[in-house]
C-alpha cells in the first residue's frame, strides 16, 4: 500500500499497540461504537450497507453488523493489518463474518475493490470512530467517501477529548516552528474542526453535540520520571500528534519539551495527576443530493 511517511508512522504505531488495544480502549470505544450507530438513526437498520473508516479492531463495524443483519453489509477499512486480524477474529466469533468484511486501506486515498464497489454508490451510512482528527486531510477523505455513498446517505464521526498532554504539546510546539500532522483544532475545539471539515464538502453537517461521558483522562505527572515517561509517550510513541518533531533542531525540541513540562505542571493536581473529564463530540452529516 503506497502511502505517506505520516500514514506509515501511524500504521507502525497501531501495529505495535494492537496486542493491548482492545484492553486499553474497552470502555471508551465500546460506548462510542454504540453511540455512533445510534446517531446514524434509520440509516443503519436491517438491510443497510455501512462503511466504517479507520475500523481498528472493528468495534463500530461489529456494532453495525449486529444492526444490519445478514441482509445488510458492513465494510471496515484500516491501515493496521494487525488490528484488522483482531477485527476478523471478532467477526467470526460473533457469527457475522458472512456480511462483515475487513480490508486494509488508507481512508484518505479510498480505493475499494472494483468487483464489488467500483462505480457504485452503495453505502447508506459511513462511520468513523475517534479517528477523524488523526487524518491528514479530512476533507479529502470526505470527497472520496462521497463517491461510494448513496444520495442522502449519512456520515457519522466522533472524537473523544480533551487529551490534555497532546493538546498542551501542540499549544507550545506549533508557535515554535513545529508543523503539526493534524489540525490542532481537533484537540482544542472539536466542533469548529468538524464544521471546517464539512465546509465546501459534499456533506452538509446536521448536528455536532458534545456529550458528557463517565470517562476521565488521568495522566501521571507526579515526579520528573513520570513526566519524562509522559513526554516519551507524546513526543516519540504518539506519531499521530508528534510526527515530524525529530526534524527540528535539538535546541528547538528541548525548548518545546521545557515549555510543555511547565504547562503540564500547572495542570496537575495535589496528587500529581493531570485529570480531565472526557467529552465525546459526535457530528452527523448528510450527503447532498
Amino acid at each position: 500500500m503506497a502511502t505517506s511517511p505520516y500514514i506509515s508512522a501511524l500504521q507502525t504505531y497501531y501495529n505495535t499497540v494492537s496486542k493491548t488495544y482492545n484492553t486499553q480502549t474497552r470502555s471508551m470505544h465500546g460506548s462510542s461504537a454504540l453511540g455512533l450507530i445510534s446517531a446514524a438513526g434509520p440509516s443503519i437498520q436491517p438491510g443497510s450497507w455501512v462503511l466504517d473508516l479507520a475500523t481498528g479492531s472493528g468495534k463500530v463495524a461489529l456494532a453495525a453488523a449486529a444492526k444490519v443483519g445478514n441482509t445488510g453489509h458492513v465494510l471496515g477499512i484500516d491501515i493496521s493489518e494487525e488490528l484488522l486480524e483482531t477485527a476478523k477474529r471478532s467477526a467470526r466469533d460473533a457469527g457475522v463474518e458472512g456480511f462483515a468484511e475487513f480490508i486494509e486501506g488508507e481512508v484518505t486515498q479510498l480505493a475499494l475493490p472494483e468487483e464489488k464497489y467500483a462505480g457504485k454508490r452503495c453505502f447508506d451510512a459511513v462511520t468513523c470512530g475517534n479517528a477523524i482528527g488523526m487524518l491528514p486531510s479530512p476533507r479529502k477523505m470526505l470527497e472520496n467517501v462521497a463517491r461510494y455513498t448513496k444520495p442522502g446517505g449519512v456520515f457519522v464521526a466522533d472524537i473523544m477529548g480533551p487529551h490534555v498532554p497532546a493538546k498542551l504539546f501542540l499549544e507550545v510546539a506549533v508557535p515554535r516552528g513545529f508543523s503539526a500532522p493534524i489540525r490542532p483544532q481537533w484537540l482544542s475545539d472539536p466542533e469548529a474542526a468538524f464544521r471546517e471539515a464539512f465546509e465546501r464538502s459534499m456533506f452538509e453537517m446536521q448536528s455536532c453535540t458534545a456529550n458528557e461521558t463517565t470517562e476521565v483522562g488521568r495522566w501521571n505527572a507526579s515526579d520528573s520520571a513520570a513526566m519524562e515517561r509522559l513526554w516519551e509517550i507524546i513526543a516519540v510513541e504518539s506519531s499521530w500528534v508528534s510526527f515530524g518533531l525529530g526534524s527540528l533542531d535539538g535546541d528547538v525540541r528541548e525548548g518545546i519539551k521545557e515549555a510543555w513540562m511547565e504547562k503540564l505542571g500547572e495542570c496537575k493536581g495535589a496528587d500529581g495527576f493531570v485529570v480531565s473529564p472526557l467529552k465525546r463530540h459526535v457530528a452527523v452529516a448528510v450527503l447532498k443530493s
